[in-house]
């Protein structure tokens, strides 16, 4: 389902303009044997470079083809993510898939990105081919009702999640700073953010982003992201700034301290299924005591100092929030906790 132009505050979540990709390929376990001649039109060269090879198909073996993306595959013995959009993309779909490939080729080399190996647009559908992420994403792992035996995901310790936030913070503070205009990623959340075989934090999903001309501290555009995640003045004001992405990891930051999602966290704290900002009316100390009693198992020293960088970063007034720089280091700083454990 495609992202509307705007969020009301009645949509309880909005979906990426691809088939799936984050919900078909979390957990998924790649396969050995040979893929069939539709994954294998897309050919891996020299490890880095793919090649599609654009033939005419009937009617039904491009439905089939269709059927197929989203999902993990080999090709040649190398686990790799297909990505392609749906059907019948309109130019916006393909104005998506362009920007994502014009920033994830210059973020590939980071390694907190999901890297990509290539794209197709000669085909009917515009394709893009990713490493693959052995582990699904963020949210597989954080989240208690994910941990049933019949789901098999492990469940991340303390010490894993709070290198993984740091590893995103890493790579949000690098779209910020070390690109020719800084990059407003625009749709961070717990999905977004995939993880390879050792758990190493891989940021995905370029296709919705925005930058910030020069001269300039913001970008207008059309609301997109999921409710919850996203900056209460981009809501309101269609007005990016890179304080809009700060305000996102902060909400990813109090899902990994407490293993809730944000919407269930609402209804906690609010009663409200809603808000649009996770601050309100000054509830600091509120929100410090709902942090405490719902804390995941872990160093105190380090959950606390988290919590009081996740209630920074989601604060009302943007000019409030630290950079996603000054996050990168706290983070670091904070990992050098070594006692005091729940």
């Amino acid at each position: 389902m495609p992202i509307p132009p705007s969020i009301s505050k009645k949509h309880t979540a909005t979906a990426p303009p691809t088939t799936g990709l984050t919900a078909a390929l979390a957990g998924h376990q790649p396969k050995t044997k040979k893929r069939d001649a539709t994954v294998a039109d897309l050919m891996v060269k020299d490890g880095a470079e793919v090649v599609a090879k654009a033939k005419k198909r009937k009617t039904e073996e491009r439905k089939r083809l269709h059927h197929e993306c989203g999902k993990g595959g080999t090709y040649e013995d190398r686990a790799i993510l297909v990505k392609k959009f749906t059907a019948n993309p309109s130019k916006e779909y393909i104005g998506w898939c362009i920007k994502e490939v014009a920033v994830a080729s210059q973020m590939s080399n980071h390694k907190n990105v999901l890297k990509l190996l290539g794209c197709c647009l000669e085909t009917e559908l515009p394709t893009l081919v990713y490493e693959f992420a052995a582990s699904g994403c963020l949210s597989n792992h954080i989240f208690e009702e994910e941990f049933s035996p019949s789901k098999k995901y492990q469940q991340l310790s303390w010490e894993s999640r709070l290198r993984i936030a740091k590893e995103i913070a890493d790579a949000i503070a690098y779209l910020h700073t070390g690109m020719s205009k800084p990059i407003v990623h625009r749709f961070i959340y717990s999905r977004t953010i995939f993880l390879d075989q050792q758990y190493v934090a891989k940021l995905f999903e370029f296709g919705l982003f925005i930058p910030i001309p020069l001269g300039e501290t913001h970008a207008d555009a059309n609301v997109v992201g999921y409710p919850g995640f996203i900056a209460p003045e981009s809501d309101s004001t269609r007005r990016f700034t890179v304080k809009s992405d700060v305000y996102s990891f902060g909400v990813v930051l109090f899902e990994i301290l407490t293993g809730k999602r944000v919407l269930d966290l609402l209804k906690e704290v609010y009663g409200v299924s809603y808000s649009e900002s996770l601050l309100v009316d000054g509830n600091e100390k509120e929100l410090r005591v709902y942090l405490k009693a719902n804390f995941v198992k872990g160093n105190i020293e380090q959950l606390m100092a988290c919590a009081e960088l996740a209630i920074r970063c989601v604060s009302v007034n943007p000019e409030e929030r630290p950079s996603m720089m000054e996050v990168s280091k706290e983070l670091r700083r904070i990992r050098r906790f070594q006692h005091y454990f729940l």
